[in-house]
């Protein structure tokens, strides 16, 4: 029996994840519902070729059902992360086909790789983080939950990243450092120092700014 699934969001890249799920294709054990979305309006709307289901509220039987959170940005995704366990759905795990990863990587549960993604050995993942398009990883790396890796970003050996980081497009994280949780790291910025938590660092070499500015 395939795994009922549906998406949570309908943004962009909710249509990515939908097109990483047609891409492992009707042997992949999963059956994509629809999307689920907060903007009652949007009930009945067609994106690509998976209707919004409308709330959660809207779901009826949600026994069994799975979810995988369908938001990019760390907040949304946060929420969406927190209604799965909630509402007592139970998180994919979503890695397309493209993907070259070696069996030494642990993957935690909700977590999406998306296509192109490379991914080397003794890395640790945690739940619900996002790999987008292009990324790679070196060796013992440590990436914590919810951290979202934008389209791009290239990290090397040794690094940590925290909990609930966002890496921005492009950016570029050298050997032994360590982004404290929260932080995030501006697109195309070259990180070659530790960064606190909390921190916004961008440019190259990455240094903080005050975000407030």
């Amino acid at each position: 029996m395939k795994k009922r699934v549906v998406i949570l969001g309908a943004g962009g890249f909710a249509r990515e994840v939908a097109d990483i799920f047609r891409d492992l294709g009707p042997d992949s054990g999963h059956e994509v519902l629809g999307f689920v979305e907060r903007d009652a309006s949007r009930k009945g709307e067609l994106l690509n070729d998976l209707y919004i289901l409308g709330s959660m509220g809207d779901i009826g039987d949600r026994t069994r059902l799975y979810a995988v959170a369908g938001s990019g940005d760390i907040g949304p995704r946060k929420r969406q992360v927190a209604e799965i366990a909630e509402h007592g759905m139970l998180p994919v795990t979503l890695v397309h086909p493209s993907v070259i990863m070696s069996p030494f990587v642990a993957l935690g549960e909700g977590t999406i790789v998306c296509a192109g993604t490379i991914l080397t050995n003794n890395i640790v993942i945690g739940r619900h983080v996002v790999l987008n398009l292009g990324v790679t990883v070196g060796h013992d790396v440590t990436i914590g939950d919810c951290a979202v890796l934008s389209p791009g970003v290239h990290i090397s050996g040794w690094v940590t990243v925290g909990e609930d980081c966002y890496i921005g497009t492009g950016a570029v994280i050298l050997p032994r450092v360590t982004i404290g949780k929260g932080a995030v790291i501006g697109a195309g910025a070259v990180v070659t120092k530790d960064v606190e938590p909390g921190a916004t660092a961008v440019g190259i070499p990455a240094k903080p700014i005050d975000r407030r500015s």
